[in-house]
């Protein structure tokens, strides 16, 4: 049986005697590293292979084609969001994607709520969704994982909303809850900016939230919050909610100089009031390297004269540049090696360049 392979646009496609039997779309997605920074990835979606022409290394071999295609338009890295239970999760991980966040849901039945709160809840208005992304960016700036928020796209995304809620206090809009509907589901948010009365605030939405659901005769409530999210998760948690992973967000560094680059504004801004430590860093893998020159400002360098080598197998690689993990902790758990020696100084700087970050991947960037 010969098997071809094509390239349409975005997709990859597999023929046998003219007949398609398989294809992997690369859509373009854009990901938040990070303090206000993106990189676009290549996305990975509708993978298929017909039933009959299964386990014959087609989807894989598909898989190859399509990151090739990912290099060739100068993505650094591509990334799959899929479910859990998915078992193509396990092609994702033969072709070189890792783990590096679980999305999930905070989920409960719904009572009715008595609404004995102090704080002035109101409808949507129009150009209201301006002021509640600049919320969203205040919140999750620190964060990894979500797509860049626009007020079209925001709008486009709640053609179906249901319901926006909006909480005043001092005449500012300090958060919001809704529910619209994705592809999951009907889905619920709640988002609340720091005060002093936040607590009160997120509280007179979920609970306003919570009362229009069950008058529309929907008695269960999901809300795609991220555990890492501390105050959400804690009063979601207080309110009777718990939390379930669902997905898995996977991510494979094609072009490690070229990610390193992309990430330069980041690493800059990470290094503002760190250790002044100066010198060439080496990022090594078994199939992959890049050089960081640390100066009064961070470059890449194609080769350089390491003054520190840092070795780790891929996965590592992946998942430090994530922030699913630092370097030092890496280094504790036997997962890394520094050369020539682990210096406090040496190590401040890369922790300092990749720290551990949160993650947040909402329902409305999931694909």
């Amino acid at each position: 049986m010969r098997v071809v392979y094509k390239v349409d646009g975005s997709a990859v496609h597999a023929f046998v005697d003219d007949e398609k039997v398989g294809q992997v779309m690369v859509p373009d997605i854009e990901l938040h590293w990070a303090e206000g920074v993106y990189v676009r990835v290549a996305g990975i979606a509708g993978v298929e292979t017909k039933e009959e022409f299964r386990r014959m290394g087609i989807a894989s071999r598909m898989m190859e084609e399509a990151k090739r295609l990912a290099l060739r338009r100068g993505y650094p890295c591509s990334a799959v969001s899929t479910n859990l239970g998915n078992v193509a999760r396990r092609l994702y991980s033969k072709a070189g994607y890792v783990t590096v966040c679980k999305p999930g849901r905070f989920e409960k039945r719904l009572e009715r709520r008595a609404q004995k709160h102090r704080v002035s809840v109101r409808g949507y208005r129009s150009g209201d969704e301006r002021e509640l992304i600049r919320i969203f960016e205040e919140l999750y700036v620190r964060f990894f994982g979500w797509r860049r928020k626009t007020p079209q796209r925001w709008m486009e995304m709640r053609k179906e909303t249901e319901s926006i809620f909006i909480a005043e206090d001092d005449g500012e809009v300090q958060g919001w809850s809704a529910c619209f509907r994705q592809w999951v589901g009907l889905v619920s948010e709640l988002y609340v900016r720091p005060s002093r009365r936040r607590k009160e605030i997120a509280r007179a939405l979920l609970h306003t939230l919570e009362n229009h659901l069950l008058s529309r005769g929907v008695d269960v409530a999901h809300f795609w919050l991220s555990p890492r999210d501390e105050f959400s998760a804690e009063l979601l948690v207080e309110e009777g909610y718990r939390f379930t992973e669902q997905r898995v967000l996977k991510v494979c560094i094609l072009d490690l100089e070229g990610l390193l680059d992309a990430l330069v504004p980041l690493f800059n801004l990470r290094l503002k009031g760190a250790p002044r430590w100066k010198g060439v860093i080496r990022l090594r893998t078994p199939v992959q390297e890049g050089f960081l020159r640390v100066d009064d400002e961070v470059s890449v360098e194609e080769r350089g004269t390491a003054d520190v080598e840092v070795f780790m197998p891929q996965d590592v690689l992946v998942r430090i540049l994530c922030g699913a993990v630092d370097p030092w902790e890496a280094y504790l758990e036997g997962l890394l090696s520094v050369e020539p020696k682990v210096e406090e100084r040496v190590m401040s700087v890369l922790n300092a360049l990749f720290p551990s970050v949160p993650w947040h991947h909402p329902a409305d960037d999931l694909w």
